[in-house]
């Protein structure tokens, strides 16, 4: 089961206990179906229990709602289930009764347990959630921009902020941060899911800073290595040339240290000299070095 569909299992076991919240649910699914009250269609699922939950809400109104089975669907093992009225006349009290047709009507959505209800109904009809161990994403279908504004304003007033964009013909409530996914299942009642989000949440937050801390220190390690490498070259050339009393005498010392342990760090090589120097102590010498072999080199003209 994706993580999608374990929300909205979680989101469909929470019925609307009172009639305002059951209106306002029924109201939600109306509002952004695509093709009700002209079309007997409310809305498409792959959900069998969801389509029943909302034939049952309808139920409660009066209103005889038939689910079907999109055959065309079944060969690919997810059949689609269509909620229908097929009763033009129950269709047209709906339609009067939501006052369907236009924008959105307030008075079904001016209780914040009528909200929740709501867009609860909503996300289950016409919205989807990633996998939080994929992306952090999940948006609703708002049919049109003026819909979309509406609800985006709706869910301000709970202190969701939504951002629209448009896909095809339709338009889209979309959020991107992972606080604000949590904060708007948790509003819904979805709070088995959103601490299930929070636990990849973690588990992807230490992820991420053990990789960066590796990396960090393999890029590192390699900028040690490359540089040591180096430095052993130098003093080599120097010591085949000319031997190590060629060296400054304050060089000599560091010079062997250096040939003899190519994988220390400058901190390290400045702990095991006889006089203890800083890193960056260590740091200048070696450049001194450096800087003889290539006079070295130049005056043999190699």
């Amino acid at each position: 089961m994706s993580f999608c569909q374990e929300v909205k299992r979680e989101l469909g076991g929470i019925a609307p206990k009172k009639l305002h919240c059951r209106e306002a649910a029924i109201y939600g699914v109306l509002l952004l179906s695509r093709s009700f009250p002209d079309g007997e269609t409310v809305f498409k699922t792959e959900s069998k229990p969801l389509a029943t939950r909302f034939a049952e809400e309808l139920a409660a109104f009066g209103t005889v709602a038939e689910i079907r089975s999109d055959l065309r669907r079944l060969k690919g093992e997810k059949p689609i289930y269509p909620v229908c009225v097929t009763d033009e006349g129950q269709r047209a009290l709906l339609a009067r009764h939501f006052a369907l047709g236009g924008g959105l009507t307030p008075a079904f959505v001016e209780r914040r347990c009528c909200q929740a209800a709501f867009f609860r109904e909503v996300f289950l009809a016409f919205g989807s959630v990633t996998s939080p161990v994929r992306e952090y994403h999940l948006e609703i279908n708002a049919l049109n921009p003026l819909l979309a504004e509406e609800l985006l304003l709706l869910a301000q007033g709970v202190g969701i902020r939504f951002k629209v964009a448009k896909r095809k013909s339709s338009e889209l409530l979309y959020l991107k941060e992972s606080e604000q996914i949590e904060d708007f299942l948790t509003f819904l009642g979805a709070t088995r899911s959103v601490l299930q989000l929070m636990d990849i949440k973690v588990m992807k937050d230490v992820r991420n800073k053990v990789n960066r801390t590796t990396n960090c220190e393999t890029a590192n390690l390699k900028k040690t290595v490359s540089a040591s490498s180096s430095q052993v070259q130098d003093i080599q050339y120097i010591l085949g040339r000319r031997g190590i009393g060629w060296l400054d005498e304050d060089l000599r010392e560091l010079a062997l240290l250096r040939v003899e342990n190519g994988e220390l760090s400058l901190r390290e090589l400045a702990g095991r000299l006889s006089v203890p120097l800083s890193r960056s102590g260590v740091n200048h010498r070696l450049r001194r070095i450096a800087e003889a072999a290539e006079r070295l080199r130049a005056e043999l003209g190699e």
